[in-house]
């Protein structure tokens, strides 16, 4: 029996607030479904990993190393990260543009200093357990250095002024190209990283690659994901089992954001997804770990 195909309209209506668009087709005959058959992507993973959103932003300041070392203990596989750059060129972990939003100061990340920004309380709105130290933005750098052998989401905030050749020159000099995958609101943002950085740098799926996915599906072709990571938003009835394997037949490893609930972690972790974005990474080690012992 062949399945029917997700209904894009309400799949990809919220453009604006995809961070890697995701491409989930069931392309459809009248003799049945067809299989493509492309190369698998190698981040596919049971159970799926946990990617801490924004360091695990339920466990500590977004963003923050203070965050991410909560996460880790947890037991995160992956640490996502949001990067601005500073009025002098250094790239921050960040997620808005004015700092009062989770700081104790004013004003935009563009148009301040890194010598201004690292004196902010990063943890001036947090209101969970507390840390004995004062809590601050820190660099890309900083983060790239503390964690060595980690595995990084890095999320580009900021289109201009440009982030991709300092953002190059960070991840060569902390030998981290091939260990972040990098993904964007706006496609010029990561294909300008791409151009500037070694070949082996993974972008997610980007709306140049829905466009592509469209005409093949509307004209019957078969098509594979130039990139082995899709990122599609969590939405109730999105994500069945046969879905997910057709996005695998693609190419691609689908990374779903963001989830803390364990009803949802658990459904997901069955349907075959192969990572989840989530506030809570305790929460999500927890239940994958609990399916995997039982066999679920």
């Amino acid at each position: 029996m062949s399945v029917p195909g997700p209904d894009f309209a309400s799949m990809f209506s919220n453009r604006a607030g995809l961070v890697g668009v995701v491409l989930l087709v069931v392309a459809c005959t009248d003799a049945g479904t067809i299989e493509t058959s492309c190369p698998p992507s190698p981040w596919r993973s049971t159970p799926p990993l946990v990617i801490a959103h924004a360091g695990g932003e339920g466990l500590g300041p977004s963003n923050t190393i203070e965050a991410m070392e909560r996460s880790l203990v947890a037991g995160a596989d992956i640490v996502d990260v949001d990067l601005r750059m500073t009025s002098d060129g250094v790239i921050i972990a960040r997620h808005d543009r004015d700092v009062a939003t989770t700081t104790d100061g004013r004003g935009n990340v563009d148009e301040l200093t890194w010598a201004g920004l690292r004196r902010l309380d990063a943890g001036a709105h947090w209101s969970g357990a507390p840390f004995d130290d004062p809590v601050r933005i820190p660099s890309l750098e900083q983060i790239l250095t503390r964690f060595p052998d980690l595995t990084f989401s890095l999320e580009l905030k900021q289109v201009e002024p440009s982030m991709a050749a300092v953002l190059c020159d960070v991840l060569g000099r902390t030998g981290s190209v091939e260990r972040v995958y990098l993904s964007a609101n706006d496609d010029a943002a990561v294909y300008a990283a791409q151009a500037a950085c070694p070949p082996v740098l993974i972008v997610t799926t980007t709306y140049a690659d829905l466009d592509r996915m469209r005409a093949a599906d509307e004209g019957d072709r078969d098509w594979c994901s130039t990139s082995p990571i899709g990122q599609p938003p969590y939405r109730k009835g999105r994500f069945d089992a046969e879905r997910v394997r057709t996005s695998h037949r693609r190419g691609m490893a689908l990374f779903v954001w963001t989830v803390d609930d364990p009803v949802v972690l658990g459904a997901l972790a069955t349907a075959g997804v192969d990572g989840v974005y989530t506030r809570r990474p305790d929460v999500a080690r927890e239940v994958f770990d609990g399916l995997a012992s039982t066999g679920g």
